[in-house]
């Protein structure tokens, strides 16, 4: 654009110009043709503005489709493009990269500080299905409304499989009992031969055998959690520090980045609605993120003939009604509905599937909510169960009357 004109004037010769631009005199020649038939249009290309007939992708529609999922990483919105935006096509990460880093978008773990970590010798991962699965639980904002619940989670330790999430209001027992019934369900009856979890009072007693316990020759209490292991056959093993339990861990970082923005996109703001959702979340999952074991022999274990996994599966806590029938569950008061209820020892069993019942004897009785519940100061009743009585035994929670629910 500088020396054509120029030329063209008759300010420099064609060699000059030609040695000046880089290009051959016969090149100079044809470019001054040019210029005085067509002008300075010469120098734009033909096909600047034109949309290339090979181009797949919209980069603008890329940028206004991550907008729904705003926040969540590349990566993980180019598999929202194919589930929930259906996509026919997807784009490669370049592909995004280049559309959204185009439009100023910085990836969310662009931000992630790296700093050096402790190095902690890597452990082998079990070479069969079923040999080994981790567990545990995060509490998050899983509904990017300001309120954390919990995710417990279950994972295959040699394939990478996610074979059981559950959301509760918080991390308990009642939610590892859900997990280990999924586990259940999802291979066809069948449990692991260990689980690998930390040292939360959930799984483990965390304190010293008390002066009873060390006169009846234990050395330490067992959890209810233990106890149902033993019976299942289950090999506990506990870690000592998260990075024990990396496979885990590292869910938690893929979920979190994933499923918030899911549930935004799909209005999903409960616990109950989230819950409905996952069972066919983890098939897509599994479908993308497992692995093959090192040796193909499945190792699920058949659980021990002849046992009650409804009871083994609930929450317990030994009660005794008084005189009319009544017993006290964290401060409240319920009715044990049976033809002879006083004064009666049994099993009270806490389960998502199924409520409170009284077990006696091998066999299931209704109990009935005595009197409405309430939030107060100092109340022991764990978010978790308490909910579960508000679905089980509310009619209405508004009506300030306590019903059984029928069925």
């Amino acid at each position: 654009m500088q020396y054509i004109p120029m030329c063209c004037a008759g300010k420099i010769s064609v060699r000059k110009a030609a040695k000046a631009i880089g290009i051959a005199p016969y090149s100079v020649t044809r470019l001054k043709n040019r210029y005085r038939k067509y002008g300075d249009s010469i120098f734009i290309h033909g096909n600047t503005g034109r949309t290339p007939k090979n181009k797949q992708y919209d980069s603008a529609k890329i940028v206004a489709d991550y907008e729904q999922f705003n926040g969540t990483p590349f990566a993980s919105f180019r598999d929202d493009c194919a589930d929930y935006l259906h996509y026919k096509k997807v784009p490669s990460y370049a592909t995004v990269y280049n559309a959204l880093s185009g439009a100023g978008i910085v990836s969310p773990r662009a931000r992630i500080p790296v700093r050096e970590k402790k190095l902690h010798l890597p452990r082998s991962e079990r070479p069969n299905e079923g040999d080994l699965i981790q567990i545990d639980g995060s509490s998050h904002d899983w509904f990017m409304n300001g309120h954390k619940v919990c995710l417990h989670g279950a994972i295959d330790d040699a394939t990478h499989k996610v074979v059981a999430l559950y959301f509760c209001e918080n991390e308990c027992l009642l939610g590892y009992y859900q997990l280990l019934y999924q586990v259940f369900e999802r291979t066809g009856g069948k449990l692991p031969r260990a689980i690998y979890s930390d040292r939360s009072s959930c799984f483990f007693v965390n304190r010293g055998a008390t002066l009873e316990e060390q006169l009846a020759g234990a050395e330490k209490a067992q959890t209810q959690w233990q106890k149902t292991c033993q019976e299942l056959n289950i090999e506990l093993i506990a870690a000592y520090s998260p990075q024990a339990k990396g496979r885990i861990e590292r869910l938690w970082q893929t979920l979190q980045g994933r499923l918030p923005y899911i549930f935004r996109f799909l209005k999903i703001d409960t616990i109950e609605k989230a819950n409905a959702f996952l069972a066919d979340f983890v098939e897509g999952f599994n479908a993308r993120f497992s692995v093959s074991a090192q040796d193909s022999e499945l190792h699920w274990q058949n659980p021990p003939a002849v046992k009650d996994f409804d009871f083994l599966f609930s929450v317990r806590a030994e009660k005794k009604t008084r005189a009319n029938g009544s017993f006290i569950y964290h401060g409240y008061k319920f009715n044990l509905l049976t033809a002879r209820a006083a004064c009666v020892s049994f099993t009270l069993c806490l389960s998502e599937r199924y409520g409170l019942r009284a077990y006696i004897g091998g066999k299931y009785y209704p109990v009935e909510l005595a009197e409405p519940l309430c939030d107060i100061v100092g109340d022991s009743m764990p978010a978790v169960e308490k909910d579960l009585i508000y679905r089980y035994f509310y009619a209405d929670k508004h009506s300030g009357r306590a019903t059984v629910r029928a069925g």
